[in-house]
């Protein structure tokens, strides 16, 4: 990637200053994180973001820029199996661990592999709660304005599992949501 390429990227002209370019790159860099941080993991969107982090790396060794914060390790992830209570939780714990070792970098490699392995853990965990509720039987006639960035409230969804099949509409919820997320994901 030439200068000039790299600069439109950033939505800069060619005049920019090297601080002026390092406060734009970590400026784009900020807002995905924070999107990752802060957002419901929709892996479409979230594989956007993570290939907006892939063109800003570009960016940045375009241009010889170093990014910010120390490089960081993902953590160690949990199990995804088991049974619906530890699927739920070890997700929960999962995404908490994921989120707070990110905060220690803006670099946009790091943060794309964050993001990918984000991506990956919310596909796994729908996979598995479609599949651990199958016979739950909970009414699922929910109306068709569930938006996928509207997350689950986790203690109610925990405590649906724990009272039982049949015991609350939190699992219907999360069901309906995240059957809406697959059924875009294969559109």
């Amino acid at each position: 990637m030439d200068k000039g390429t790299a600069l439109t990227l950033l939505g800069l002209d060619g005049d920019a200053s090297q601080e002026d370019v390092m406060e734009r790159l970590d400026a784009e860099t900020f807002a995905v994180r924070d999107h990752f941080m802060r957002q419901p993991i929709v892996p479409s969107l979230f594989r956007s973001r993570v290939n907006r982090l892939v063109q800003l790396s570009d960016v940045a060794q375009s241009l010889v820029i170093a990014p910010l914060g120390a490089p960081v390790d993902l953590p160690d992830l949990l199990p995804t199996g088991g049974n619906l209570l530890l699927l739920v939780r070890n997700h929960i714990e999962n995404i908490r661990r994921l989120r707070t070792e990110m905060a220690a970098t803006l670099d946009p490699d790091v943060l794309a592999h964050f993001g990918n392995a984000m991506t990956n853990l919310q596909l796994r965990y729908m996979e598995g709660f479609l599949s651990e509720t199958a016979d739950w039987n909970e009414d699922d006639s929910w109306p068709d304005g569930i938006p996928a960035r509207e997350e689950s409230d986790w203690q109610k969804v925990l405590k649906a599992i724990n009272d039982g099949p049949n015991t609350g509409d939190a699992i219907a919820y999360e069901r309906c949501r995240i059957e809406r997320m697959v059924s875009r994901e294969l559109s």
